[in-house]
């Protein structure tokens, strides 16, 4: 946050510089009273629109063929009235595959970290079972690796959509 903060400020620093520089030694004449503030604003204003509707794409850019983006979630604000218009994505859920595991004494199920990153948020680490046979997931904080005792006893199970991303993803061979 302070850096963003930082960098808006420099950005109106910047713009403001610049309209002086046009007016004095481009066009040469008197510049309005209004040139320098404006120019400031209109940077400052710019630089967050880009920076806010950019995230997504800075954030995803350097995921390889391991990492699968399972859901986005778009946002709007009261306090940019753009995010009406344009909706932004504001976070996203995706799949570590490099991350899984699985158990020759648990055919069939795997053990999935899966990670919600949030814009101006904590990145949060979720571990989830998806059984691929019976088409369901389980979410899962107990021990590592599970067990069959394990399973039966303290996984609550969810049942998944053919069309589901994480059965996608976490199912395909």
């Amino acid at each position: 946050m302070l850096f963003i903060l930082l960098g808006t400020f420099i950005a109106g620093i910047g713009a403001a510089g610049a309209a002086v520089v046009f007016y004095k030694f481009i066009l040469r004449r008197p510049r309005p009273k209004g040139a320098i503030p404006i120019s400031a604003g209109v940077a400052m204003i710019l630089l967050q629109i880009v920076l806010d509707y950019g995230w997504y794409s800075r954030a995803t850019a350097d995921f390889g063929d391991d990492v699968v983006v399972l859901r986005t979630a778009e946002g709007t604000s009261l306090l940019q009235p753009l995010s009406y218009i344009i909706p932004r994505t504001d976070r996203f859920l995706a799949l570590n595959k490099a991350s899984m595991r699985s158990n020759d004494n648990l055919p069939g199920i795997k053990l999935a970290e899966l990670f919600q990153a949030e814009k101006d948020g904590p990145t949060t680490s979720i571990w989830q079972l998806i059984d691929c046979p019976g088409k369901r997931r389980a979410d899962w904080t107990h021990t590592m690796p599970p067990t069959m005792r394990d399973l039966e006893g303290q996984a609550k199970w969810y049942a998944l959509e053919e069309s589901d991303p994480l059965f996608d993803a976490a199912c395909e061979d």
